[in-house]
């Protein structure tokens, strides 16, 4: 009997490297795909798969989110998709429930579901759900911790003799200028020496994101999307500054606002 498999993850490459993945093994019925957590859960409750691959970070619902919102009775194997590392393997491998790390290979992906077929036939379902939620707690946990250390929460600004702290959450958006970088904290403009691309990486990409070679800006600053009737995109500040944002970046740029609080889009002009 083919096993029922539905895939949700919001990387259409993702997507179609597990879809491919899952052509290729036997007794495997891939039975329904989505790009975002909601259509997910929908596609869940209407399909009542067998396993579900489960993306964590996407817009509209997380992973996290899909599992919560479905009733004990609805969950099913969960088998989860992740670019997370060691916390990832130390939470699944001491549990029941399995995970893929990015870019998943067929033959991980192939442990997985046999894995999941012999929990099928032996599964007690009042386990199963104690089992996954305990799990989820403890990735979601390890996962805020993770983040929490991997990024920035200060910045030190030499001003003569004297290196001055500067709280990350108070910088509103940051430029380059040459091999220094120009930090827009309220009236104020200290000047920092390094390469924007390098702090890029330091920083909480739920806080900021790069919206061209030069500037980066802070979420929660963009009130809007301009878009020009030539392709031109500009995010506009508070007291209407505008900010080019170039197509290298504006996919990226609308998904992490999208994950965040999605600005209105303005008129095209």
């Amino acid at each position: 009997m083919s096993m029922r498999v539905i895939a949700v993850d919001d990387e259409p490459l993702a997507l179609q490297r597990l879809e491919w993945c899952l052509r290729n093994l036997p007794d495997v019925e891939l039975v329904g795909k989505a790009r975002d957590g909601r259509r997910g859960l929908e596609l869940i409750r209407s399909s009542e798969p067998d396993v579900v691959l489960l993306d964590i970070e996407m817009p509209e619902l997380n992973g996290f989110e899909v599992i919560e919102a479905l009733s004990d009775g609805e969950l099913p194997q969960i088998v989860f998709v992740t670019a997370f590392d060691h916390f990832a393997v130390q939470a699944f491998a001491a549990g029941g429930v399995d995970y893929l790390l990015k870019p998943v290979e067929q033959e991980r992906l192939q442990a997985a579901l046999d894995r999941a077929r012999v929990r099928l036939e032996l599964r007690d379902a009042r386990a199963h759900v104690a089992e996954l939620k305990t799990l989820v707690n403890a990735l979601r946990q390890g996962r805020k911790t993770q983040l929490e250390k991997r990024y920035e929460s200060e910045l030190w600004v030499r001003e003569g003799e004297v290196r001055v702290r500067i709280p990350v959450s108070q910088v509103e958006r940051i430029e380059a200028d040459g091999d220094y970088v120009r930090l827009h904290v309220g009236t104020r403009v200290r000047l920092l020496r390094a390469k924007l691309g390098d702090l890029a990486q330091q920083l909480d990409p739920r806080l900021f994101v790069r919206i061209h070679r030069s500037e980066i800006v802070r979420h929660d600053l963009v009130a809007a999307i301009r878009r020009q009737d030539s392709g031109r995109a500009f995010a506009v500040m508070p007291g209407g500054r505008e900010i080019p944002i170039s197509k290298r970046y504006l996919s990226q740029v609308v998904r992490a606002l999208r994950l965040g609080k999605q600005p209105p889009e303005a008129e095209r002009a």
